[in-house]
This record gives structure tokens, C-alpha cells and sequence, in this order.
């Protein structure tokens, strides 16, 4: 008798992925020096996307290519979880052994097009920036990111990818 996958082993596995392709292309961008702000953005996006349809694939594929709404969410939340947490931890030591690369993050978000004028800086704001571009707030806001994602695209690659049994 074939032993049936389950949903908890598809979304650890393709956590772990999730977790080190968004690990490589972070710490790439990070050791390059290059910022994307909204070309950046897509291709998290893009990554977080097939992650999740290949996630659903899989267990499709071994399961008789049935997967309800539920499972296929469950199975992208877990992903979420685990990727994000590899993403997040493997950011903070990348921080600790390179922490020029938050003086460059500073100085691209200031000079930014969307920051604020420079007549306007003031003392209250260059301590928000501080915290705001500390590493333990940008890994906690990598980790709750990458739960908002597995949220919001979550739902949308679950109801697409959703193959219930025919009732009768």
C-alpha cells in the first residue's frame, strides 16, 4: 500500500524552498548593493507565487489531484511560516557579519524619492529611521511579511488551484 503524502510534509518541504530561493535572492540583492524597490517587489512576488502553486501541485499530484480550499491554504500557511522564519533568521546573521549594509539601506531609503524632503528632517524622525532600519525590526517585519503573503496570495492560489471530489 502507497503511503499518502500529507499536507504538514508538502508544506515543510516547500517551506525549506520558499525559506532559502527568498534567503538567496535577499542576500544577493543585500551583497550586491542593489535596491529594486518596485521591480524587487514583483519578484518576491513572482517567488512567493510559484512556491505556493507548485506547493499545491505536489499534493494534488499525490493525492488523487484532489485538494479542497482549506488544505490548500493550510498547506501555504505553513510554508509561509517555515519560509518566512528561515528568510528572517538567515537576514538578522546577515546583518550581524555585514552591518555596513544597513548604513547603505539608511542612506537608499533617505535618498528615495518617496522619502521626505530634506527641509523637513528633524530629530524625531532620524530616531524613527533608526529603529525603522535596525535589524531586529527589519527581521521581524521579513517574518510578518512573509505571513501577510502567505495570507493574501494563500487564499487567491487556493481558490484557483482547489480540486474538490464531485459530491456524487
Amino acid at each position: 500500500m502507497e503511503e499518502q503524502v500529507t499536507g504538514r510534509q508538502i508544506g515543510v518541504k516547500f517551506g525549506v524552498i520558499f525559506g532559502l530561493i527568498s534567503t538567496l535572492y535577499t542576500l544577493a540583492m543585500a551583497m550586491a548593493r542593489i535596491q529594486l524597490p518596485f521591480v524587487g517587489m514583483f519578484i518576491q512576488w513572482a517567488i512567493v507565487i510559484g512556491v505556493f502553486v507548485f506547493a499545491c501541485k505536489e499534493y494534488k499530484a499525490n493525492n488523487g489531484n484532489i485538494m479542497s480550499f482549506g488544505k490548500g491554504f493550510s498547506i501555504i500557511m505553513i510554508a509561509s511560516l517555515i519560509g518566512g522564519l528561515i528568510r528572517s533568521v538567515s537576514t538578522y546573521v546577515y546583518f550581524m557579519v555585514d552591518p555596513a549594509y544597513l548604513d547603505f539601506n539608511k542612506d537608499a531609503q533617505q535618498s528615495s524619492p518617496f522619502g521626505p524632503p530634506p527641509d523637513q528632517s528633524n530629530a524625531g524622525m532620524e530616531g524613527m529611521m533608526s529603529f525603522v532600519s535596525s535589524p531586529e525590526f527589519m527581521t521581524i517585519m521579513s517574518f510578518v511579511g512573509a505571513i501577510f503573503a502567505g495570507l493574501i496570495f494563500g487564499l487567491i492560489v487556493s481558490a484557483i488551484m482547489k480540486n474538490e471530489e464531485d459530491e456524487f
